[in-house]
């Protein structure tokens, strides 16, 4: 199953633009292959362009959550690609929106 990696104190799922195998751009959530550790959480945030300085940098806010195939392209879906959009996991239900910051 893969992992995503989630912000504790928000349920913000960790997305960014990556690139398939295809070598095309998709906007996503960064998913893993098994439960990382805090210097590959450093690394996807990093990848993300979430700097150590921002809210939320702290990487000990981060943490590995394990997902069915089936939530991690329900959250692709919900992000719609759309780099405005954030998604959320809280409650076991997964949900986007587009994010304040940008308009």
């Amino acid at each position: 199953m893969p992992y995503a990696f989630i912000h504790a104190p928000t349920g913000t799922l960790l997305s960014c633009v990556q690139r398939n195998g295809y070598k095309l751009a998709y906007y996503g959530l960064v998913l893993t292959e098994s439960a990382s550790g805090p210097l590959e959480i450093s690394q996807a945030l990093a990848e993300a362009g979430i700097a150590p300085d921002d809210p939320a940098g702290d990487v000990t806010e981060w943490s590995p959550l394990e997902l069915t195939e089936h939530e991690a392209k329900m959250a692709n879906v919900k992000l719609r690609n759309d780099p405005r959009r954030v998604a959320y996991y809280r409650d076991g239900v997964i949900s986007a929106t587009e994010s304040a910051g940008n308009g």
